[in-house]
């Protein structure tokens, strides 16, 4: 069975426009009778939402999920999504 993705895990997968990527796992979204979804940040900023299946691993976290979250507070801090008011 294939290991599954922790927070810190550098993963690939391919963007939207086909080219492949590569980013940390963020963020984490489980429920109940659906596949889990993970946040992947890249380098350059931009953040992605895959499903496990989209994604392969490329190097295992180096610390625990459980201290995982202090980790990327600075990441977090900044907004996934446009301002409220912008140009839609």
């Amino acid at each position: 069975m294939k290991r599954p993705f922790t927070l810190g895990d550098l993963v690939a997968f391919q963007s939207t426009t086909g080219r492949a990527s590569q980013g940390v796992v963020i963020h984490k979204i489980v429920e109940k009778r659906q596949p889990t979804i993970f946040l992947i940040e890249c380098v350059d900023r931009r953040r992605a939402f895959r499903f496990e299946n989209e994604l392969t691993l490329v190097a295992a976290a180096e610390f625990e999920e459980a201290a995982g979250p202090a980790r990327f507070d600075a990441s977090l801090a900044s907004p996934a999504f446009a301002a409220v008011g912008a140009d839609d």
